[in-house]
């Protein structure tokens, strides 16, 4: 056992983290039953001790075990835990490039709202933002990262959506490999 998680408290916000990566201080004391300064008090401990990695992300601190996520995961993670984002996330990973509107239609927020979180995660590297005639169309920078993340944190991610993308999931990535082998090979010109 590290030395670091002697305590039974501290054991307890490890595996916590552990299987929810990403989460801010007053859902770990919420769910661990803790108090702000306690948790706090032992959050930062085990920071000092380099068992776990924090980053503000907007107006919350986020934790990560240190060696778990690279910081451009940390980046995903962190916003797979805010709602707007994250369906954002799941309906580009189901379908690829989605334009402003088909957005709204799926986020049910205000146009206002969308464009705000749309230019976070658009800053923030994990979407890109390109034209189309007239429109604005997004698509997640790396997919198949973003894709693997909310796979492998599925369970602790609080929304039916992500349960419905990891059942689907399976079946998306067959169709796209019969479409891709469908897609005929032009011939090099004589």
């Amino acid at each position: 056992m590290h030395s670091g998680l002697e305590l039974e408290s501290r054991r307890r916000i490890y595996d916590f983290l552990s299987a929810n990566p990403g989460v801010h201080l007053r859902r770990i004391g919420q769910t661990l039953g803790m108090s702000t300064g306690m948790l706090s008090y032992h959050l930062g401990v085990m920071e000092r001790q380099g068992l776990l990695k924090s980053e503000a992300a907007r107006h919350r601190r986020r934790y990560y075990l240190a060696q778990a996520y690279r910081p451009d995961q940390r980046i995903v993670l962190a916003l797979l835990r805010e709602r707007v984002p994250r369906t954002i996330m799941l309906e580009l990973a189901t379908h690829g490039e989605r334009t402003f509107a088909d957005l709204l239609r799926v986020t049910r927020v205000t146009k206002s709202t969308l464009s705000y979180h749309l230019a976070k995660v658009v800053t923030s590297g994990v979407l890109v933002r390109s034209r189309r005639e007239r429109e604005s169309v997004f698509a997640l920078s790396d997919g198949s990262a973003v894709t693997n993340l909310i796979l492998s944190c599925a369970t602790s991610l609080p929304d039916e959506a992500v349960g419905r993308f990891v059942s689907i999931w399976p079946r998306l990535q067959a169709l796209r490999e019969r479409q891709a082998a469908a897609i005929p090979v032009p011939l090099p010109s004589a």
